[in-house]
């Protein structure tokens, strides 16, 4: 049996608490993934058009970058 071994090194990231507003309206508020060295706005100016989005009751949806009117980072 073959293994294949990970190409490329893991990441660590953290959980951000945000809250977004998206064009129709909604609103989630929940956590955001970012690099433990980047900051959620590094997030929304890369290169994916989606990310992931773990809302307060652990849901996890997927966030097109495209729908999204205003993010409002924990800290503010």
């Amino acid at each position: 049996m073959k293994t294949f071994s990970r190409e490329y090194p893991k990441i660590p990231k953290v959980r951000e608490y945000a809250k977004i507003v998206l064009s129709n309206d909604a609103v989630l508020a929940g956590y955001v993934f970012v690099d433990t060295t980047s900051r959620t706005q590094d997030l929304l100016n890369g290169e994916t058009s989606f990310f992931a989005f773990i809302d307060k009751e652990e849901r996890i949806h997927l966030v097109n970058k495209n729908a999204i009117i205003e993010v409002r980072p924990f800290d503010q």
